[in-house]
């Protein structure tokens, strides 16, 4: 092996290397993350009889394609009405009921995340 091959060589080893690192940080930082948040939602969900923060479910994605977190409300109300339905009207709120943004504010905490994650990656080096 020349010097140029050799060189070539340790330098895409490299950049295996630094990617694997990336990917590792990314996926720390949005489990933390979707936890983070989950907790916020749950915290701030409107408790009435317990059934709609009952219902809220945090369930993991990692397949070949993807990678994060599915969080929601899951199942209906006693009366039938889903409970994501009725979390996104407590969100959101109508003419007679004010909104209580618990989604909304948990979800804006997610501004900054690529820089949290650089933050992250840079530990790791």
């Amino acid at each position: 092996m020349d010097g140029i091959t050799k060189q070539l060589s340790e330098f895409f080893e490299r950049i295996d290397e630094f990617s694997d690192t990336a990917i590792i940080a990314l996926k720390e930082q949005i489990d933390i993350e979707a936890n983070a948040v989950f907790e916020e939602i749950k915290a701030g969900t409107p408790q009435k009889t317990g059934g709609l923060k009952n219902s809220l479910i945090k369930t993991s994605i990692n397949n070949s394609k993807r990678y994060g977190h599915k969080i929601e409300y899951e199942g209906n109300a006693p009366d039938g009405t889903p409970y994501a339905k009725i979390a996104n009207i407590l969100n959101y709120g109508t003419s007679t009921i004010k909104s209580k943004k618990f989604i909304t504010k948990a979800i804006h905490k997610l501004k900054g995340l690529d820089e949290r994650v650089s933050k992250r990656f840079e530990k790791r080096k």
